[in-house]
């Protein structure tokens, strides 16, 4: 199927790129574009989407929150990595499609007793997303309107309120750049 979709996408693209609309008529080629968009809305979806439903067939695991969005590799290594994040009892998971539509794998996990806190905020130049950091450090996701999430994500990490940063007690004691 995904195969398919990308020759059928191939060929429209060439189509619209190189055929005068002159000569298949305006009309016909003015509606091509719509039927490019929604073949590139269809492929990202059985490439990349994975539903809650999906999601809860696979791992049936009780989950308190699952959000669609995509975990930035580290290192800045390759493609953005998209799926569904869990939020179990005990873990953080990330559920990916495989290829060919084989089903789901698990790309991630930590569990949650390793996330010190996370935070909200850009993640990529031009992407916002939230930051994880856990023990083996800090891991990014890109989420659209993530802060209408802060309070869901802090319920399903099992914690009163998200944790701020402060500054210790030997740090607030040292001296200052401006005293030097």
């Amino acid at each position: 199927m995904q195969v398919l979709i990308k020759l059928v996408l191939l060929g429209l693209t060439l189509v619209l790129v190189f055929i005068n609309p002159a000569y298949i008529g305006r009309a016909t080629y003015y509606s091509l574009f719509p039927l490019l968009f929604a073949l590139v809305w269809v492929f990202y979806r059985i490439t990349y989407y994975v539903s809650e439903k999906q999601a809860h067939q696979h791992d049936d695991v009780a989950c308190s929150l699952s959000l669609f969005c995509a975990m930035v590799p580290s290192f800045g290594d390759g493609d953005l990595i998209r799926g569904r994040l869990l939020f179990t009892t005990t873990d953080l998971i990330l559920l990916q499609r495989m290829a060919k539509g084989k089903g789901l794998k698990k790309a991630w996990s930590v569990p949650i007793k390793d996330v010190k806190k996370f935070s909200l905020g850009p993640v990529l130049s031009v992407r916002k997303g939230i930051t994880f950091q856990t023990e083996g450090g800090d891991v990014r996701f890109v989420l659209r309107n993530a802060p209408k999430y802060k309070d869901a994500i802090t319920k399903a990490l099992g914690w009163d309120e998200a944790p701020s940063v402060g500054v210790g007690e030997e740090a607030a004691a040292s001296p200052s750049f401006t005293e030097l």
